[in-house]
């Protein structure tokens, strides 16, 4: 099986608004020669408007998969796994969601990186959504870990 990170887009790749954080190319150039990527991202705008912001950031071409929808769920996170041919044993997923990627990764058996900065840093991890494997500042801070 393959060794697989499966990334949030907002918050974690891509500020609100703005684009692409400025080290995201960078961190994802890196772990793109040992890992395979991944992307789940909802889209509250909708779907073909997540999907052209992803296009036009310049990171598409990073992720073996990609799944936009309008919520989060194993179902999903399974189906990228699949489509990586990695299994949650052998699976990252980085968030800045506890109460989605965080959870649904814990639950799956996946190792789980919390992103505790932006807008949700607030949403501390509880005995719902477990706690993550790590808690890091950015995506930069995989490079420590992985």
């Amino acid at each position: 099986m393959n060794p697989a990170i499966i990334f949030d887009w907002i918050g974690t790749l891509y500020e609100r608004n703005k684009g692409p954080y400025a080290y995201s190319e960078r961190v994802l150039s890196v772990l793109r020669g040992r890992y395979k990527l991944g992307l789940i991202s909802i889209a509250g705008g909708g779907e073909e408007a997540r999907r052209k912001e992803i296009e036009s950031s310049g990171l598409l071409n990073f992720f073996d998969a990609v799944i936009i929808g309008g919520s989060k769920t194993s179902d999903q996170f399974l189906h990228c796994m699949e489509m990586m041919g990695a299994t949650p044993e052998t699976t990252v997923i980085v968030d800045d969601r506890t109460v989605r990627g965080i959870k649904i990764g814990n639950d799956l058996g996946c190792q789980t990186f919390w992103i505790q900065k932006g807008d949700y840093s607030h949403e501390l991890p509880n005995d719902d959504t477990g706690e993550p494997t790590f808690r890091i500042n950015s995506i930069e801070d995989l490079l420590r870990y992985l």
